[in-house]
Order: structure tokens, then sequence, then C-alpha cells
């Protein structure tokens, strides 16, 4: 057995409870939330990652348009099914499982899902006893997703994102699971998800960033989200995932002085190797040096 094996058999158990077979569930999900047969939603599934690719190409919106990108995920015929063909094949998403664990092990159960797309990372909290809220900005795969909570009897609420902005320290925890890539303005988003935790809430995110041929909706070539995070005030935190399961990374919202933002700001986004270690030495002997003297 190999060490991702259990979190595979969590992973199937929470997501297709009735026979465990993750594709054909999910397939019955979609053909009844729908009002479709199961064997047009079969037809649907088939090769919907190029169709996806296609409508992308075929509409081309603007990635610095946020309302031609909001238009084509809403009105997006193959979105569903991509996902869905997604979820049930690759093993990025046993992560849920590690997560949900580690999440577990911290104070409070209010979550957000933002950019929840079909809500199995959803499913997975709210089984545990997460209260959780999905956010999207497609009205077709929010409802989905929350009817597929609410069809199992889990109570979710939901935000529409094109709409309605977060709440102010609302959550302890927030999902950010393969979004910011899609968003032309990822670092607004970050702001904006910070805001929504109450403090020590954990923010935890998986961004493919990068040029994709396979995924040309990834319209963010390069990660500036990773440089930021400690000068937003996260904390960066470890858990230990499979080696065989792509880890997200973790991080906890914190106090962090003007000053000290401003430090990892330079530090993180323009300096490296022996002079940034060499700087950061002296400015945390100099903060030390002034905290003596204040006293």
């Amino acid at each position: 057995m190999t060490e991702a094996e259990p979190l595979k058999a969590e992973w199937t158990k929470a997501i297709a409870p009735r026979r465990g077979d993750i594709y054909g569930e999910l397939l019955e999900d979609a053909a009844a939330f729908l009002g479709i047969s199961l064997q047009e939603a079969r037809n649907r599934a088939r090769d919907a990652g190029e169709r996806f690719r296609a409508e992308w190409q075929s509409v081309a919106p603007d990635p610095s348009d946020d309302q031609a990108l909001t238009r084509f995920y809403n009105q997006s015929d193959s979105e569903l099914f991509e996902l869905i063909n997604w979820h049930a094949n690759d093993p990025i998403h046993y992560r849920t499982i590690v997560l949900r664990d580690f999440a577990s092990a911290f104070p409070g159960r209010e979550l957000i899902d933002y950019g929840s797309g079909i809500g199995n990372d959803a499913l997975v909290f709210a089984q545990a006893g997460f209260h959780v809220t999905l956010a999207d900005i497609s009205d077709p795969l929010l409802a989905f997703a929350a009817w597929r909570c609410r069809s199992r009897g889990l109570d979710v609420q939901t935000i529409d994102l094109k709409a309605t902005t977060l709440p102010r320290r609302a959550y302890d925890v927030a999902v950010c699971f393969d979004v910011l890539e899609h968003i032309p303005k990822p670092l607004a988003v970050v702001r904006q998800i910070r805001a929504s935790l109450k403090e020590g809430g954990l923010f935890v995110m998986h961004a493919p960033f990068g040029l994709d041929a396979e995924h040309p909706m990834h319209v963010v070539h390069r990660d500036v989200v990773t440089p930021r995070m400690r000068s937003f005030g996260f904390e960066p935190l470890s858990c230990v995932f499979p080696t065989s399961v792509r880890a997200p990374q973790i991080y906890r919202k914190r106090h962090v002085p003007a000053l000290d933002r401003l430090a990892y700001f330079v530090y993180d986004g323009y300096l490296d190797g022996s002079v940034g270690s060499r700087l950061a030495a002296m400015y945390r002997a100099g903060r030390s040096m002034m905290r003596t003297a204040g006293r």
C-alpha cells in the first residue's frame, strides 16, 4: 500500500458514498441537477477538457477585462464536466483530507471555500463539522455545489462573488484551490480573503501560475502572490503531505507591524541569498536594540 492509499480511500468515501465510484456518482449528480439523462451526462463529460479550451479560444476574452471573464465562466457549457473529469482522476485532491485534519486541530469551524467549483472540498469539510460558505463567480458551479451539499443534508451558505464582497473577520479557515491563476489581479483577492479571516485564521492556497497550453484560461503566468504573503501579514505554516500529493501552501493570519511588513516586502520580493540574509540579520538586531532602549 502506498502512503497515499488511505487518503484515496477517505476521499472516495466522502465524494462517492453510494458505490465508491467517484466518476459515476459525479455524473449522476450532474444528471440529476441538470435534469438530463445519465447517458447525456456521459456524453457531455466526454472530451469536456478539449471543449472547454475550444470555448475559451472561440470567445478569446481579454484577461484584463473582469466582466468578459465573468461572462465566460457563466456561459460555459463545458466547465462543470471538465471539473468532474479532473476531480475524478487527479490525486491532487487527496490534499483536502490532510487539510481537513490539519485545520481541525485549530480553533474555529467557519470556513470559506473561495472558488468552490463543484463543491468536493466543501463536502469534505462540511462532513467534518465545519460551517462552510461556498463562494464563486459562476452561477452554474455555485448552484451545483450548493445542491450537492444540501442533497446530503449539509447546510451550506453561498456567496455570489459577482455581487457580494466577503464579510470582514468572519472565517477561521479560507480555502482557495486552483483559482488565483484565473484572476487577472490575484493580489487583490488575497487581500480580500485576509480581511475576511479572523485573527489567527488559516489560509490554504494552491495556484499553478505559469503559461500552460493545456489551460489557456490560466491568465497569470508569474507567481506574484507567494513573495507578498509575509508582507500581507501571513505566517507560513508546515504540514506533512505524501510525496505523491502536490502540497498547497498554508498560512496563518497574524498581526504584523507596518515596518515589519515593509521589510518582508523588500526581502521576499527583491532580495535573496547571502545579501538578503545579512540585511535581515541586521534588521532584527536593530529592532532588538530599539525594543531594549525603549524599556
